[in-house]
């Protein structure tokens, strides 16, 4: 699992091992499903949200399996617990006129860090990689004569991404050494890489100045990478590996997306 996924896990199970110790319970083999099911309902009350409430007990899951695989527990206390439903929501990409604006109008070469910055945007919603993905980048894993990149996701599978030559431009032009990460937190030195806070903070402030989005988050180029490409033809398997998705149903989100545009353009028939 990746760093972020383990940090998340822990975290869950240090709030549910918290909620077992206010009940007066320190025996994991006298944890039952009543209790789970209790906590969810603390959660529900405490306002968090279906979707955050399934991660946490995905995590119960996975440990009470390897409690029973450590022959620690014999019953499953999460075979009577039931998940709460998510509500499902499109997924919103930021329009591709609104990024087409943001890289040809803004003048990136007259701000501070404007060229990495352009960089930056230009990987996230060119490659479709993840914010995890970006900040371990190292000039290592760019092949320039095959125009690819070699991206590391999750569970440590590689893939190749291939890069077009305005990227191809900007990556030759950014830096002339070439050595180490791409992205540092200190551009003027090499050291530590981008951390996540600060990459958030990069792409939402572009966003913000170019598109009028609910969300703007690094995440949202990913999904406006997938979406743009499957409206233009792309094929939908091509996505996937380019995402680096483990199955299909993963990447089948963005053509609900592309469906809703087909509606309202269909619309515009005169015989509806």
């Amino acid at each position: 699992m990746s760093p972020h996924t383990c940090r998340a896990y822990e975290s869950d199970l240090s709030q549910f091992v918290i909620y077992l110790n206010s009940l007066g319970i320190q025996d994991v083999t006298l944890v039952k499903s009543l209790h789970i099911r209790s906590w969810v309902m603390d959660l529900m009350n405490a306002e968090v949200s279906a979707r955050s409430v399934n991660r946490k007990l995905s995590t119960l899951r996975a440990w009470f399996k390897f409690l029973r695989n450590q022959q620690v527990l014999v019953s499953d206390p999460m075979s009577k617990v039931v998940s709460p439903k998510t509500p499902k929501h499109l997924v919103k990409d930021i329009p591709a006129t609104d990024l087409k604006d943001m890289f040809e109008r803004f003048p990136w070469s007259e701000m501070p860090e404007g060229n990495r910055d352009k960089l930056l945007m230009l990987m996230l919603y060119t490659t479709g990689m993840r914010l995890s993905e970006l900040i371990q980048l190292k000039w290592s894993d760019v092949d320039f004569y095959r125009m690819s990149l070699r991206v590391l996701g999750k569970r440590n599978k590689v893939r190749e991404i291939p890069l077009h030559n305005e990227l191809v431009d900007e990556l030759k032009a950014f830096s002339e050494s070439k050595e180490g990460f791409i992205f540092y937190r200190d551009s003027t030195k090499m050291g530590e890489p981008m951390y996540p806070m600060m990459v958030y903070r990069i792409v939402n402030h572009y966003l913000k100045l170019f598109s009028h989005a609910s969300k703007t988050s690094p995440h949202v180029l990913r999904h406006s990478f997938a979406t743009h490409m499957l409206n233009n033809g792309a094929n939908l398997m091509a996505i996937k590996d380019l995402l680096g998705h483990a199955s299909l149903s993963a990447t089948q989100v963005y053509t609900k997306n592309s469906f809703e545009k087909l509606k309202k353009i269909h619309e515009l028939h005169p015989r509806r």
